[in-house]
């Protein structure tokens, strides 16, 4: 039996830079009860689809317009087969099913739900392709360990750009790796707790490595980029991995809070192999860190960047703008806190209201206007560096923000082209 895993198209960046490894670890959970897995990272929507007995079509948001398209076109060109739908977008907006032409809908993290589905296939598929649309929920996993590692064999690495850097020179192309699951924070434009939920689970210091070292003995890689939401949240097991890191000769990247971070954990991550830390720093305005809820300070913000850089390594960070209550004089505290603690890299975002977060339901308690619920719209950062702006603030305009987004991206610029 065969099932294909299917990427709808991602517009926003010009290059690929990560393999699409959700679908990866589906891919490894199919295999493991015995099925034949493909994974189709689509560039357009008319890319030739193979045969297969299911189909899973994972989604974000933005790409929700297109999934449409995808589940009307795998109607047409198979009808008798079934088609599953997962991800962030039909996670956080289940009824948005009844707008497509998948048969069900796997409701947060999916390889337990998946688990079932194949193995009681014969079943679930005459019940399924001919009633109406069902919902299956997915469960979340306890024990991150039991998870198959992904199946790195079915993809074609040389699609994919990712890679580590020391001062803009390429170090060594990276994978990425997911090491936890969870976020217990509550930033209001943030909708990972969707899929994953607030609390933190770790994958044991042991599984991490071995995984590791399986990429390093069968794909050659010594990159990888850690994609958890908060990496140093758990410091002990962050000192664990670096003691494990430092053996195995490999250069890597990951994200972190402000407030997890200590000179000695940063130094242990620098001995390991750590070449840039990603903060989340999003304002240099202590007024619109309350408003995002971050829970942090402009003076941790402040204390994290110049630990990172005094530890050796590369600081990139994370700004928003035209988060609720910018303004004028916020956009000018960000741009005095780039100024006082100059990153190697950075990242300018516009506020963007997922489905899932907080805004997203109810804008007007957060004092925004959602100027458009066009999904394919919703970019935080795209070509040139310069996301689009769907959202005003009760103090700047569409234009507004454009314009600041524009001063906080050539300042950057100045500070570290890139």
């Amino acid at each position: 039996m065969k099932i294909c895993f299917i990427e709808p198209p991602y517009h926003t960046f010009i290059e690929d830079l990560d393999a699409p490894f959700s679908l990866m670890y589906l891919a490894a959970v199919a295999e493991q009860v015995g099925w034949q897995a493909q994974i189709l990272d689509m560039e357009t929507l008319s890319d030739p689809i193979p045969e297969a007995d299911i189909y899973g079509v994972t989604s974000t948001s933005p790409q929700w317009p297109d999934t449409i398209k995808l589940s009307e076109r795998l109607e047409q060109e198979f009808p008798d087969i079934l088609r599953i739908v997962g991800g962030n977008h039909i996670s956080a907006e289940p009824s948005d099913l009844s707008n497509t032409k998948f048969h069900a809908a796997v409701l947060g993290e999916g390889e337990l739900a998946l688990k079932r589905i194949l193995i009681h296939f014969k079943p679930f598929r005459r019940s399924q392709v001919t009633t109406a649309q069902v919902f299956t929920s997915g469960t979340s996993i306890a024990n991150l360990d039991t998870i198959p590692f992904p199946a790195w064999h079915l993809i074609d690495w040389t699609k994919y750009k990712r890679g580590i850097y020391w001062d803009k020179e390429l170090l060594a192309p990276a994978v990425s790796i997911i090491s936890s699951r969870g976020c217990p924070y509550n930033c209001i434009f943030c909708g990972s707790h969707i899929v994953f939920g607030r609390r933190a689970r770790f994958r044991s210091v042991g599984n991490v490595v071995a995984e590791i070292k399986h990429v390093i003995s069968t794909m050659g890689y010594r990159g990888f980029n850690f994609h958890d939401d908060t990496f140093c949240l758990n410091r002990a097991r962050v000192i664990q991995l670096c003691e494990e890191f430092a053996k195995l000769d490999i250069v890597w990247r990951c994200l972190s809070r402000v407030d997890t971070l200590d000179d000695l954990m940063l130094r242990a991550m620098q001995k390991s192999g750590c070449k840039e830390l990603i903060l989340g720093v999003e304002s240099g305005s202590q007024k619109i860190l309350n408003r995002l809820q971050k829970g942090v300070t402009v003076a941790q913000n402040m204390r994290a960047m110049r630990l990172t850089k005094a530890a050796g390594i590369q600081l990139k960070v994370g700004i928003i703008v035209g988060s609720p209550g910018e303004t004028w004089e916020t956009v000018e505290e960000t741009k005095d806190l780039l100024r006082a603690c100059p990153p190697d890299f950075w990242n300018v975002s516009v506020f963007t209201p997922f489905p899932g977060s907080a805004v997203w339901k109810q804008p007007e308690k957060y004092g925004l206007k959602i100027l458009t619920r066009d999904l394919s719209q919703y970019s935080m950062v795209g070509k040139n560096f310069k996301g689009n702006v769907v959202v005003e603030t009760e103090d700047l305009t569409k234009e507004d923000i454009e314009h600041a987004r524009d001063e906080l991206i050539d300042l950057c610029q100045e500070i570290a082209p890139q």
